[in-house]
């Protein structure tokens, strides 16, 4: 299993919005491109996801860009991931594909298990952490 990258350039997309927007100036999808090293159309892409799914608030114009939406405390990373790469389920027969193996499958409890670790794993992580966590680092 591997999480697309989506996912992954979603995330940094949102952290630095978050370090570097202001009350008065978007951070614009070039500059956020650039400093991730993300590919611009792709990137612009994502954005379209994160502000349908009202995590970010687009500016339009020559001096756009984009805003949180919602504070960085209030942005689990669970809601993220699922939002740009749907509902986490590790096998199809989690997420209502019938399988005729279903009743009697050995291993269903392990899908189960694995993907109730992964989802709690995720939920228990907001963007906030991850900017706590890059502080560190500095």
């Amino acid at each position: 299993m591997k999480l697309s990258t989506r996912s992954r350039y979603g995330l940094r997309a949102l952290i630095y919005i978050a370090k570097n927007q202001k009350e008065d100036s978007p951070v614009s999808v070039r500059k956020i491109a650039e400093a991730e090293e993300i590919p611009l159309r792709y990137l612009e892409r994502i954005m379209r996801i994160l502000s349908q799914k009202n995590y970010v608030r687009a500016e339009v114009g020559a001096e756009g860009g984009y805003y949180l939406n919602i504070s960085p405390e209030n942005i689990r990373i669970l809601d993220v991931v699922e939002a740009l790469e749907g509902r986490i389920n590790l096998v199809d027969c989690l997420h209502g594909v019938k399988c005729k193996r279903m009743p009697s499958c050995p291993t269903r409890p392990l899908w189960i298990e694995m993907t109730k670790s992964l989802k709690e794993t995720l939920a228990k992580y907001t963007l906030a952490d991850f900017l706590k966590e890059e502080e560190k680092i500095k």
